[in-house]
């Protein structure tokens, strides 16, 4: 069974234009084929309003898929909080060839809601805020012919930048002081976290129904595997302290390559590791080869083609178990 993961990069606009989608789809059709996969997790899909639909509807992706194998895969998105189908952007996609069984998108589902207080906000906070997640995790079910389901996650993490603090901005969009800025990163690192929390506990939940569960998170987690986001969501035994925890650790199958090998993007002439697929033990010894397809990926910042790349600035990769 190959499992692959990829970040598509914004794709689709908010009004459905074939015509002007050629370009990108000529560029990351061919990336999408190459993983060759059974189960394939796509993040930053954009889905698309048509007039009088009722919800938005993922237009880009379905002439993505035309004349590929995925076509015909079952399929699972991720949904808005209020039930009312995909967000306009950056939506998660699980295609696969296997039975999809549930899906569900988690928010804040075993995790409390995290507080937080701005101190240099304008106007100035009466009191905490709860700290929303911006796009959920994606949980599936799939049916893959074992004894045992597997627990797929997909997963898009909060990226480490700046978020939003009310006032905090000059009219051309700089920061009016580092203070702002400092609080503001401060926020948005409590929001990768409390995520990184919601899939750990969502995971310890399949845990305690049973120790041998099939696990496995994909996906962009905008961080890398030295971050304290990797490590909560691992829970490796020197982490916990506890040997009698080690069943339940999760093993990130990337760091099996050397750094080179597993540079995902490429941020001002420096490679990181911010794509990565976590298993349990169950699934770990199973895998059998990994592979990142990293070759050829442009710089995000250095090598922008003017605004008009087409393809991705991540590089997909692919997990093999033998099941």
């Amino acid at each position: 069974m190959k499992l692959a993961t990829f970040n598509m990069e914004s794709f689709g606009a908010d009004r459905h234009d074939p015509d002007a989608l050629k370009p990108r789809i000529e560029a990351l059709r061919p990336r999408i084929l190459e993983l060759d996969a059974d189960i394939l997790c796509l993040q930053e899909v954009n889905a698309q309003k048509r007039r009088r639909a009722p919800k938005r509807e993922f237009q880009a992706l379905e002439l993505l898929l035309d004349d590929t194998p995925y076509k015909t895969f079952h399929r699972a998105t991720s949904d808005r909080p209020s039930g009312k189908g995909p967000g306009d952007r950056h939506n998660l996609v699980i295609l696969s060839r296997y039975p999809i069984k549930r899906a569900e998108s988690l928010y804040q589902s075993h995790a409390h809601v995290p507080l937080w207080q701005s101190k240099t906000a304008e106007p100035v906070w009466s009191g905490p805020q709860a700290v929303l997640f911006d796009r959920p995790v994606l949980k599936t079910e799939i049916d893959i012919g074992t004894d045992r389901p597997l627990h797929l996650f997909g997963v898009h993490l909060r990226a480490p930048v700046a978020a939003m603090i009310p006032g905090g901005k000059l009219p051309d969009r700089s920061w009016k002081n580092i203070s702002t800025w400092a609080e503001g990163y401060q926020l948005s690192v409590l929001k990768q976290t409390a995520q990184a929390l919601e899939l750990r506990l969502a995971a310890e939940a399949l845990f305690d129904a049973d120790e041998e569960a099939q696990i496995v998170m994909a996906g962009d987690f905008n961080a890398t595997g030295e971050t304290g986001t990797l490590r909560l969501l691992r829970a490796d035994p020197e982490d916990t302290g506890s040997p009698d925890f080690a069943n339940r650790r999760l093993f990130q199958l990337d760091a099996s390559l050397p750094p080179e090998r597993r540079q995902t993007v490429i941020h001002r002439g420096k490679g990181q590791a911010l794509d990565h697929i976590l298993a349990s033990a169950s699934m770990h010894s199973k895998a059998v080869d990994f592979k990142v397809f990293n070759y050829g990926l442009p710089d995000e910042v250095y090598d922008a083609h003017g605004g008009d790349y087409a393809g991705s600035y991540h590089a997909g990769m692919r997990a093999e178990f033998r099941i």
